[in-house]
């Protein structure tokens, strides 16, 4: 039995988008996420005396062998080798597991390889940074995003910036960092994920970050995303729930406008998608509830609202969104990542 190091992370939603990279995993613009408690993932990292040449890594998936997301770990291994001797050094067991089901609309790479990252950081320098935690996860959200770019969005809470921004002092394309000036009215925010459509998406992210090369509003998209970031980290300062919920709703709707209007027009959401955003947009309007909804790249709703008014939103939602959503995850704000063992 080797040495065991455990790491949990949470996967993040993001408020206003990124939609479009360059090469090694840069953002085209700037986004800002919220990070979640309770969508996480769980890795455990067994080390041992390595028994032959190269990478020894083994990869499995709530307790069954998954070798398509092994190899995507394999690559990424091999990418980022030179900076984390463990790879070349030890032979590695990794156990993962999620708290939410997989396609559930829920960032399930971005805690998965914010997850791997942090516990192979920690096993190649386990004493460097023990007495900084900041420089720790600067340098675990620099690595993951090279796995998945929103992963090194999860490593910090509640909010966190990704992507160079001039009007952002030490924005990073390379890194995420946390935003620390939050309202108090923002440091406990409720995320109810309404589950439309829990199969598998057709067309991936990745195939979505590619089609905005050569899409006739990119360049308006990308100034967009870098003026919302801007206005968004006001918002989130100053408390103001109502231009939050303006923003939110425009950004979630406008990432899947980017994916109707490419040279090659793709749909994600589903009919149950435009019911609930229906509902929940009119129980604000005509009860004066403050909540809103976004969306990732999927079909599936992230209802956002205060925590005081909990038990109001998921009474209703409980009772209006029958037939719609097969299943309902109630999530929060959270605080970044947690070393377990």
């Amino acid at each position: 039995m080797g040495k065991k190091i455990v790491w949990r992370c949470p996967s993040n939603i993001a408020i206003v988008k990124y939609w479009g990279k360059r090469q090694n995993q840069i953002p085209a613009s700037s986004s800002v996420s919220m990070t979640l408690t309770e969508s996480y993932t769980e890795v455990e990292l067994e080390l041992s005396e390595k028994t032959k040449d190269g990478i020894e890594l083994e990869y499995f998936f709530e307790d069954e062998k998954n070798e398509d997301f092994a190899k995507r770990i394999l690559d990424y291994a091999n990418s980022v080798k030179n900076q984390l001797p463990v790879l070349t050094e030890s032979r590695m067991v990794i156990q993962s597991r999620n708290s939410f089901p997989h396609s559930a609309g829920i960032a399930s790479s971005a805690s998965s390889f914010g997850a791997i990252s942090l516990a192979l950081l920690d096993a190649s320098f386990s004493g460097k940074y023990v007495n900084d935690r900041y420089e720790f996860l600067k340098r675990a959200s620099f690595l993951a995003r090279i796995g998945s770019g929103s992963a090194c969005r999860s490593m910090f809470a509640p909010f966190s910036i990704w992507g160079k921004n001039k009007l952002v002092r030490e924005s990073s394309d390379e890194y995420a960092i946390p935003d620390v000036d939050i309202h108090p009215a923002f440091r406990d925010v409720c995320d109810s994920i309404l589950i439309v459509d829990s199969t598998p998406k057709k067309f991936s992210s990745s195939f979505g970050h590619s089609l905005m090369r050569g899409h006739p509003y990119a360049r308006q998209r990308f100034e967009q995303g870098n003026r919302r970031t801007v206005e968004i980290i006001d918002i989130l300062e100053r408390g103001d729930w109502e231009k939050f919920i303006h923003l939110t709703e425009s950004e979630a709707l406008t990432l899947h406008a980017m994916m109707m209007t490419s040279e090659s027009p793709y749909l994600l959401m589903k009919p149950g998608t435009l019911l609930a955003i229906e509902k929940i947009q009119h129980l604000r309007k005509e009860k004066g509830i403050s909540v809103c909804l976004t969306l990732d790249a999927g079909p599936n709703v992230h209802v956002l609202y205060p925590s005081e008014i909990k038990d109001q939103v998921v009474t209703f939602l409980e009772s209006s969104m029958t037939g719609i959503v097969n299943q309902i995850i109630h999530d929060k704000t959270g605080k970044g990542p947690e070393k377990l063992r």
